[in-house]
């Protein structure tokens, strides 16, 4: 089992104008419940299972499963088995500050910077996450969201966006 965040880059949206990446899902690693406006999101699990809520149902996906998340639809993923998962996300259209947000994710996670759930430690570091992958929240957690662009807004004039790009996306 793998104890850091990987990630290779399949298929990048300035290709073809799909985005594909192949990456690890740790014991114990998940998402709130949000959506995107922009992409669907597919999962293809490759190998282990993932957990992934749709919205109102909940699918336990297992080797060659595959799940499909539209545009607007509310969703989560978690792995809530013992071993790691190797997924691939795949988004159409393609979106490259999701590309980017991924790599920054693992990043961090590799640097000691994430939670065991794969959350990043630094307020900041969430806040570009959450802008760069087109998050939107749900729930309770939508009075959260003018605060996380103020902040996502601030790190990236102070910088941080471009230290992260360049530290973990080769930009």
């Amino acid at each position: 089992m793998k104890t850091q965040g990987y990630i290779k880059l399949i298929n990048s949206v300035d290709t073809n104008g799909k985005s594909k990446l192949e990456l690890n899902i740790l014991p114990g690693e998940k998402t709130p419940w949000h959506y995107h406006t922009l992409f669907s999101e597919t999962f293809e699990v490759l190998n282990g299972t993932l957990e992934v809520g749709k919205g109102k149902d909940i699918h336990h996906l297992k080797q060659g499963d595959i799940a499909t998340i539209e545009p607007n639809e509310k969703h989560y993923y978690h792995n809530i088995s013992n071993e790691e998962c190797i997924i691939n996300a795949i988004l159409h259209p393609g979106n490259k500050n999701f590309e980017n947000a991924l790599f920054i994710l693992k990043g961090l996670a590799n640097d000691g910077l994430a939670s065991i759930s794969g959350t990043p430690k630094k307020i900041s570091d969430l806040a570009l996450f959450v802008y760069l992958n087109n998050s939107r929240m749900v729930g309770f957690q939508k009075i959260a969201e003018p605060f996380f662009k103020y902040i996502a807004n601030r790190a990236i004039r102070n910088g941080r966006l471009k230290e992260l790009e360049l530290k973990y996306c080769g930009e």
